[in-house]
């Protein structure tokens, strides 16, 4: 990713690391949440021909994404099948409702203001239930992690004294195609 990494130095963004080859980018900025959003969305147009969403959340979200895991067996159990999708936007309560309607996907799925936690059981490949099924019921864009990510990119925004942000996107090199999904930015104060 270091094609990214000094695209994103090279538009402004300090200390820029990237976390595995999906794209998660770390940085800081003195940026706002809004101004970042665009200054990544408008990198990876420039720079890689990908009009990606960008979502952004700041380190105090994250965190509140960590700690309001609805099903921490799961994490302990099986890490890589609890997953988080960060969606662009809050769904709307009709959307919500939908999902917490159906006893098989209360089971399995939660959604809390911007975030689906999903515990995937016995396997994410095959399983109808992925972060697109969600995108459409919820009607809103979203980017998936897996637990492990969602932890190690908390853990990269923690907050020392300056703004940061972690991007994640589908940008060639990446392991997904580009263009496969949205950017996921978390910027940290």
């Amino acid at each position: 990713m270091p094609r990214l990494r000094n695209a994103l130095a090279a538009a402004g963004l300090n200390d820029v690391r990237t976390y595995v080859q999906s794209g998660n980018v770390v940085a800081r900025s003195a940026l706002a949440a809004g101004p970042v959003s665009r200054l990544v969305h408008d990198v990876i147009a420039d720079e890689f021909g990908v009009d990606s969403t960008v979502i952004v959340r700041d380190a105090a979200q994250l965190r509140k994404v960590v700690t309001a895991n609805p099903f921490a067996a799961a994490v302990d159990e099986r890490p890589h099948l609890m997953r988080v999708i960060f969606l662009a936007g809050p769904p709307a309560a009709e959307h919500v409702a939908a999902v917490a309607g159906d006893a098989r996907l209360r089971e399995v799925s939660r959604v809390i203001g911007e975030h689906v936690y999903v515990d995937y059981l016995d396997g994410v490949h095959g399983n109808s239930k992925t972060a697109s099924f969600f995108e459409r019921t919820l009607r809103v864009q979203g980017t998936e992690r897996n637990w492990r990510s969602v932890l190690a990119l908390h853990a990269m925004s923690r907050p020392d004294g300056e703004r940061a942000f972690s991007a994640t996107d589908p940008v060639p090199g990446a392991a997904r195609v580009p263009g496969s999904g949205p950017a996921a930015a978390v910027r940290r104060r």
